[in-house]
Parts: C-alpha cells; structure tokens; sequence
C-alpha cells in the first residue's frame, strides 16, 4: 500500500492568481516580469533570468494607469525553472513592510480575489 501522509501546505498567506507586470530591481540591474501569483507574504515572478536565493530585491507592482505602483522588498527564497513543469521565475519573500504597504498590499489582494 502506498504513502498515505497528507503534507500540509506550508504557506503562511493564501496565494491569489494574478497577471500584474512587474519589476525586480536587483543588485545586478532590474528585471521586467509579470508577477503570477501573490499573497500577504510574497509573490511569484516570471523571468527568465536567475537570481540567486537570499538575494535582497525590490519588486515593483504596476496598479493601474491612475495609481502609483506598489513598491515592496523582498528576498528571493526560491528559483523555479521549466524543467519542473513550471514558469521559469523567482519566489519572493516581503521583507519589512510597512503598515501603509501592507495595507495596500491587501487592497490588491481583495480586488484579485
């Protein structure tokens, strides 16, 4: 008989599937992508260049023509690739956030959802 354990999800915050475009300012120069999913914790985005993990980043989230788009840091915590079946990009942790950013993070997480 097979494995029956159920592994929980380890994830703090519930994802929501977006398509916003995006912008990872890194130590080496900015990456234009397109972040896929999001949550109050951090963010999945599409790139096809790596960045190593435990890289200090600033992801920028375009909101719309009438808004300014939200900043946020961030630390890569993960490098996906195509060969796992998957978007080649990077999975991002939201380091210190302020109570405004996280504040208007959730605004964006509730108008997604």
């Amino acid at each position: 008989m097979g494995d029956l354990t159920v592994h929980p999800d380890r994830r703090a915050f519930p994802r929501v599937r977006v398509r916003i475009e995006s912008l990872v300012s890194t130590p080496n120069g900015p990456i234009r992508g397109q972040t896929l999913d999001l949550s109050a914790g951090g963010a999945f985005v599409t790139t096809t260049r790596a960045v190593a993990v435990g890289t200090p980043v600033r992801l920028t989230m375009h909101r719309g023509d009438a808004r300014n788009p939200l900043v946020l840091d961030a630390e890569v915590v993960r490098v996906g690739g195509t060969r796992e079946g998957r978007f080649a990009g990077l999975g991002l942790r939201f380091v210190g956030l302020s109570e405004l950013e996280a504040t208007l993070l959730q605004a964006m997480l509730c108008s997604a959802a």
